[in-house]
Order: C-alpha cells, then sequence, then structure tokens
C-alpha cells in the first residue's frame, strides 16, 4: 500500500525524502524542521514507531505480522508500542 502511494507522487528524485543538495543525510534534522513548520510540539521519532503500532492492531492486523514489520524480537515488545483506544476493545467484545 505504502509503495503504491508513493509511487503517485511526483518526484524528481528517486529518493522519498530530499533537500536542495540531493538525499537526506541526517533525517532527525529534517523531523525536526517538518514538526516546526507543521507546529508540532513534543513530538518524537520514536513516538512515529508506536503511532504505526498502534493504527496496525486497532485495524486488526495480528500482533505477529505487526511485530514483523517493526523487526521486535517478541511480541511482547510489540504489545508495549501497540497501545489500544478503549473505542477498538469496545467494538471487539461487540
Amino acid at each position: 500500500m505504502l509503495k503504491e502511494l508513493l509511487s503517485g507522487i511526483d518526484r524528481k528524485s528517486e529518493y522519498v525524502f530530499t533537500c536542495i543538495n540531493g538525499k537526506v543525510k541526517d533525517f532527525k534534522d529534517s523531523f525536526k524542521s517538518a514538526c516546526k513548520n507543521a507546529e508540532l510540539k513534543d513530538l518524537r521519532i520514536h513516538d512515529l514507531r508506536h503511532f504505526f503500532a498502534s493504527k496496525m492492531v486497532m485495524g486488526w492486523t495480528s500482533l505477529y505480522i505487526t511485530r514483523e514489520l517493526l523487526g521486535h524480537r517478541t511480541t511482547q515488545m510489540t504489545k508495549r508500542y501497540s497501545h489500544l483506544v478503549p473505542e477498538t476493545l469496545k467494538k471487539a467484545s461487540i
């Protein structure tokens, strides 16, 4: 799905993230700039992993698949990353 989404973007480079001189060499600086431009405060790159895991599990993707996508060795670690919201638990119980 991501590959399809990215292939639909009109790009002038083979890289997804670019800067004036070519590819981004330090993603952290680019991430900080993007957060500043979007007026997002207190957001860390690591928060994106938590968000991804939570969305995967709330979308009924198995912990095993989510674990593989995140590169975790154990499902226990994936559980730490995947925070369920109460609405998801409620839907599962109906």
